[in-house]
């Protein structure tokens, strides 16, 4: 049974790698027709839906530290007072980062890396904030629960705080471009998980034609939408939507393709699952996929963002094997883990 401190840092992990609220969003049988492309996103009802954690409990997520891979070279970050992890999301072209770290108590406070300097970012009243991208104007999107456990999308430019929720529904948001533009997920009244774009004010919801669910991850200043969706036949697959035309993106022979970040150029990170049900690096450029594991990692690697210099930050897992393929789906049934297909969890790490 996984002690309190590695549920907790994996509480961490589970709440902005998408795999907490949105890449497992996406295996959970559907029902219904799909909608179309995009649609004016509907305001809901007056009344307030009951809290949804951002977060999903998993004692079987890597655990380890965060990175920094330029030009093949990697480099550790571990923020100083992080008990156990520090998890990096976003970086922007001047090589500033965000991400999350975890202190005595298991306590996740938000972080921006800047000039090798540590700037603590926490969500006043919020009982957890974790920031995920940041952008060339220094703009920080991110998530953060508040005093009920609700999730809730957050906006942070020169000190002001922007909610970014909409109306009426749990909302994460994943995605900023330079434009200040900003993509992520809903979940409407009947529990299904859409994808929706905030622009100048405006909510648009984001829906792959025929899919039965749908993601939005990411988002670059040519409009390119990245994210993921559940089609007919229950399978999930990563996509880049450009100007309303879908494309998959999917890491030939994985059993999953998560999809993480986007940049201006159009190269794509995030990571895949094999047929162990570990989960490999990738970068998708040129059309070409390349497999990006930190070369100390013990199982797991993941990336997340990546920038226009090319540099990407992410995670990766140290010190536990890999074990066999039965060992590591017994885990994931036994702690109650769903599968690459739940969006939100219960949050129960507090």
């Amino acid at each position: 049974m996984a002690s309190q401190a590695t549920t907790g840092i994996r509480a961490l992990r589970r709440a902005a790698t998408l795999v907490a609220a949105v890449l497992v969003a996406l295996t959970v049988a559907g029902s219904g027709a799909a909608p179309a492309a995009a649609r004016p996103t509907p305001t809901g009802s007056d009344q307030a839906p009951p809290p949804v954690s951002c977060i999903t409990d998993s004692p079987v997520d890597p655990l380890g530290p965060g990175y920094l891979m330029d030009r093949g070279e990697f480099t550790t970050i571990d923020h100083p007072d992080a008990i156990l992890e520090t998890a990096p999301y976003g970086i922007n072209n001047r090589g500033q980062i965000v991400g999350a770290y975890d202190t005595e108590g298991f306590v996740i406070h938000g972080f921006l890396l800047d000039g090798g300097r540590y700037t603590t970012i926490d969500v006043p009243h919020a009982s957890r904030s974790l920031p995920l991208r940041i952008n060339a104007r220094g703009q920080i999107l991110g998530n953060y629960e508040d005093e009920r456990g609700g999730c809730h999308g957050f906006l942070l430019y020169r000190s002001r705080l922007t909610t970014i929720d909409v109306p009426g529904r749990p909302t994460q948001a994943v995605g900023l471009n330079d434009r200040g533009q900003i993509v992520g997920t809903y979940l409407d009244a009947q529990g299904t998980t859409h994808g929706f774009l905030f622009d100048r004010g405006a909510y648009t919801t984001i829906d792959v034609p025929g899919a039965m669910r749908t993601a939005a991850v990411d988002i670059n200043a040519r409009g390119q939408i990245l994210g993921l969706y559940l089609d007919a036949q229950g399978t999930t697959h990563g996509y880049v939507m450009d100007k309303g035309v879908v494309r998959d993106i999917d890491v030939p022979g994985a059993m999953v393709t998560f999809p993480f970040g986007i940049n201006n150029r159009g190269d794509v990170v995030g990571f895949y699952l094999d047929s162990a049900l570990v989960r490999h690096a990738f970068l998708f450029e040129n059309g070409v996929f390349t497999t990006t594991d930190h070369p100390l990692a013990s199982a797991d690697s993941e990336s997340h963002e990546i920038n226009d210099r090319g540099q990407i930050v992410g995670l990766y897992e140290r010190g536990r094997p890999v074990g066999t393929v039965e060992a590591r789906a017994n885990a994931v049934a036994s702690a109650g883990v769903p599968g690459p297909g739940e969006m939100w969890g219960t949050g129960s790490v507090r």
